[in-house]
């Protein structure tokens, strides 16, 4: 008698379902659910935060969004003898879920293999148990450096296994910010979607004060970046100059010069998408001070620095003009980094909330960053 009861009082109508669908922001892909791996708790819990500010400022009724993973209660679990196992505690049946991860961090011993398995784990579990769309957020894309072989070199582009592993895994989209090759979507396509912020517009906000400035100018720490750098020089309306860059080993970067004018001006930006050791910047920072350019500022998207390399940042901005460093929480940035006060860590978790929130409803993603990259349309 007591399963009938709860049978009919659980029974789902058609009027039911869509208070059910309104209750947890049912979309064209399923109700929103957000689930943070363990590395990605603090993006996860930002982005969440964002979104249910965006509800509120929106007038919306509904406030909270579910998310499986927290600090108190980690999504995996690691056994005594170091194997996994990803545990939800909530039903995820036809759910649009979105899975946080910080792949590169150095707030935890985990290398970034480690971190890229447990969230295939996760992945696997969610579709093991019935979740509709899968979307993974990495704002920092792992291997997306090895989109390529090196020149004459015996290796494997890796960038390409990392986007098959999760296309095995069971994810349908990627969401990530400014990678380092465009030539990654070929990897995903058609099987994946993925979703590559540009991260121009943060730049462009950043740096506005600069816009039409004749003793300006954008600076590119290599080649490879060139494209974005021009696209940035076009919408603050200041000519461009590139570095001339040589790698002679791993992690190591040689300037030899940099291709542009850079006579009779005062300021420079330097933009690049990355820094591991800040050998880029240093070299191109040292080279346009000894050239007559004073201030020196540089945006970079991901801050992947370890503490040993901070003092030749530091040097530059106590001996070479540099006076601001702009950088994203794209991976999360040690304490040593935080305390200074020349470098400006810029949250992304109000662009990945509007960046879910149109792909939720099926909605025009490069409409939210129109206004900022109008130049390119």
């Amino acid at each position: 008698m007591e399963f009938l009861k709860e049978a009919s009082r659980l029974f789902v109508t058609p009027e039911k379902f869509d208070r059910i669908k309104k209750r947890q922001l049912s979309g064209p892909n399923g109700w929103l659910l957000f689930v943070a791996c363990n590395s990605g708790v603090s993006l996860g819990q930002a982005v969440k935060h964002e979104y249910e500010t965006l509800l509120r400022e929106n007038g919306s009724d509904l406030e909270k969004i579910p998310m499986i993973g927290s600090l108190e209660n980690p999504i995996t679990t690691v056994f005594a003898d170091t194997e996994t196992c990803p545990r939800l505690d909530q039903h995820v049946a036809g759910s649009n879920v979105y899975v946080f991860q910080s792949v590169h961090e150095h707030l935890t011993p985990n290398t970034v293999n480690e971190n890229i398995q447990q969230l295939l784990q996760v992945i696997r579990t969610l579709r093991a148990h019935r979740a509709r769309s899968i979307n993974v957020v990495t704002p920092y894309c792992p291997y997306s450096r090895q989109d390529k072989p090196s020149f004459l070199a015996r290796e494997a582009t890796l960038a390409s296994l990392f986007a098959d592993q999760l296309k095995t895994a069971g994810a349908h989209t990627h969401v990530t910010y400014h990678p380092h090759a465009l030539s990654l979507y070929g990897f995903y396509e058609p099987e994946m979607m993925l979703v590559a912020l540009s991260g121009l517009d943060l730049f462009i906000d950043i740096f506005s004060s600069f816009k039409g400035l004749d003793n300006v100018v954008a600076v590119s720490t290599d080649a490879g970046g060139a494209k974005f750098t021009v696209h940035f020089s076009d919408a603050m309306d200041i000519p461009y100059a590139i570095a001339n860059k040589f790698r002679p080993g791993k992690d190591r970067a040689n300037l030899l010069g940099i291709i542009g004018d850079v006579r009779n001006k005062r300021v420079a930006i330097i933009t690049d998408d990355e820094t591991v050791t800040g050998s880029s910047i240093i070299n191109a920072t040292r080279w346009l001070h000894s050239n007559g350019v004073d201030e020196i500022y540089a945006g970079v998207s991901h801050m992947k620095l370890r503490e040993e390399y901070i003092p030749g940042l530091i040097e530059l901005h106590e001996e070479f003009g540099l006076k601001e460093f702009h950088t994203t929480d794209s991976i999360p940035q040690i304490p040593a980094i935080l305390h200074l006060e020349f470098v400006k860590v810029h949250s992304l978790a109000r662009r990945i909330a509007s960046t879910i929130n149109h792909l939720h409803y099926n909605q025009s993603v490069s409409e939210l960053f129109r206004i900022s990259e109008s130049h390119l349309l």
